[in-house]
């Protein structure tokens, strides 16, 4: 059919109201024949009226190799066509070719013709956050993994509203550390309205494709959220027991994921990095490893014994080498995934005066470790970003005020010493002690994507 014709359809065809009677088989001429008074043949072409065209038919595409051969329509009657059968010879159709299959799961998305949470209005200030994590703040765990955060994670959140505001939580404290713009009420809210739907979809049994993506990236949403709160230490390990039973669970289960959970995955992708990590300053370590042997003491129960164990293994291995030293601390969580929730619970408390003072000291050799944790995500370490860590200092410091008029106070120096470095180097102060974040290690190439406020 011509593309310059318009075509129209009547009640019983469809046949263009402008195109040839059946018989007219070509667009351009026909042609006829008649002989003149000496006998011979003339051949005269019909040509069409220019407004006209031949009729179009549907294509056979699975008819019989005879037709096929013959180049003429096949009826595709089964086992025998129509034309094979008239003249008597074989009739022979292509082998069905089944559809290749993927291992991998379908993912079909049908947008709802309404928004997906009802009642639900977002304001410019969360578009703000929502590209603020799209763009810096989206975690860089599980490591390897960031497409999924990019790309797949907010495709979920369409549909998970308690995954939005997980995302939407972590923007806004991210964005205000670097900024310091105070946008703490609007992440708190999100985040109260995110564990909420989190718990809520954990209690439910069954779930569908994109469930168990939404509740892991919410685990670590929040768990990354949680850092940027001066008083986020207690949610921060909740929640990195959370990620670490959920995962275990999605991996039970066999449920489908686009997260990269293979095991050992965090040790392949690191191990080509390992001898690459900076050395920690081995005054640091020496002065930690004595005063860990000087709380030893004050040990009472098994999670007191196992954590501080847990703390020396750590130092002791980061005296050996920066690799074995890295790989230690990431077993130190397993820890807290062990314990029972009773245990987890006392672990916890703000009364318990031991644990928090080896949260103290878990605070200090946590900072150690970032310089090594850098190398997770290399091309995203911006050295102008490093304002988040106020966060983490500030849990240490309200575990200093908590302790000081205790007996557990003459403990808190290795601590102390650590975060007043911490703290100096943020500000850009002369450090008394050896450098703890080692900026001068960190690349300054990386052109920021959020204007910083002056500190």
């Amino acid at each position: 059919m011509s593309p310059t014709n318009s075509t129209s359809l009547s009640g019983d065809s469809l046949t263009p109201t402008n195109s040839l009677s059946p018989w007219d088989c070509s667009a351009d001429a026909s042609l006829s024949a008649h002989e003149d008074g000496d006998g011979r043949k003339h051949t005269k072409s019909r040509t069409l009226a220019p407004n006209l065209t031949r009729r179009s038919h549907k294509k056979s595409r699975a008819g019989c190799f005879s037709c096929k051969a013959r180049k003429i329509k096949c009826g595709e009657q089964k086992p025998e066509c129509g034309s094979c059968l008239l003249k008597g010879i074989p009739c022979v159709y292509p082998t069905e070719t089944p559809a290749r299959r993927s291992n991998l799961p379908l993912i079909k998305r049908n947008p709802p013709a309404t928004p997906s949470f009802a009642g639900v209005t977002f304001s410019m200030v969360d578009m703000r956050f929502f590209h603020h994590f799209l763009t810096i703040a989206y975690p860089h765990l599980p490591v390897g993994n960031d497409h999924v955060w990019v790309h797949e994670i907010p495709q979920f959140a369409e549909q998970h509203e308690y995954l939005m505001h997980a995302i939407l939580s972590l923007g806004a404290s991210h964005l205000g550390r670097l900024t310091g713009i105070d946008y703490r009420r609007e992440s708190l809210v999100h985040r109260g309205q995110a564990l909420a739907g989190l718990n809520q979809a954990l209690s439910q049994a069954s779930r569908c494709y994109g469930e168990s993506d939404a509740m892991l990236a919410s685990c670590y949403a929040l768990t990354f959220q949680a850092s940027y709160m001066g008083d986020g230490l207690t949610d921060f390990i909740t929640m990195v027991r959370g990620c670490a039973l959920t995962t275990d669970k999605i991996q039970r289960e066999l449920s489908p994921t686009a997260f990269n959970l293979q095991p050992d995955w965090h040790l392949k992708f690191m191990a080509p990095r390992l001898e690459h990590l900076p050395t920690v300053d081995p005054t640091l370590l020496e002065d930690a490893y004595l005063a860990l042997e000087e709380i030893s003491p004050l040990l009472s129960d098994d999670t007191h014994y196992n954590f501080h164990a847990g703390l020396v293994d750590v130092v002791s291995a980061l005296q050996t080498s920066s690799a074995s030293g890295y790989m230690q601390f990431t077993e130190l969580y397993t820890i807290w995934y062990d314990l029972c929730h009773d245990s987890f619970k006392t672990f916890l408390d703000p009364n318990n005066l031991v644990a928090q003072l080896l949260l103290s000291y878990f605070v200090g050799v946590q900072l150690l470790i970032v310089p090594l944790a850098t190398h997770e995500f290399m091309h995203r370490a911006d050295v102008s970003r490093i304002r988040v860590l106020y966060g983490v200092t500030e849990w240490a410091e309200s575990i200093f005020l908590r302790l000081e008029n205790s007996e557990y106070a003459q403990f808190l120096s290795w601590p102390q010493n650590i975060i007043s470095t911490v703290v100096a180097e943020l500000n850009g102060g002369i450090l008394q002690l050896p450098s703890v974040l080692q900026l001068h290690l960190t690349k300054r190439d990386i052109t920021p994507n959020t204007i910083l406020a002056p500190p």
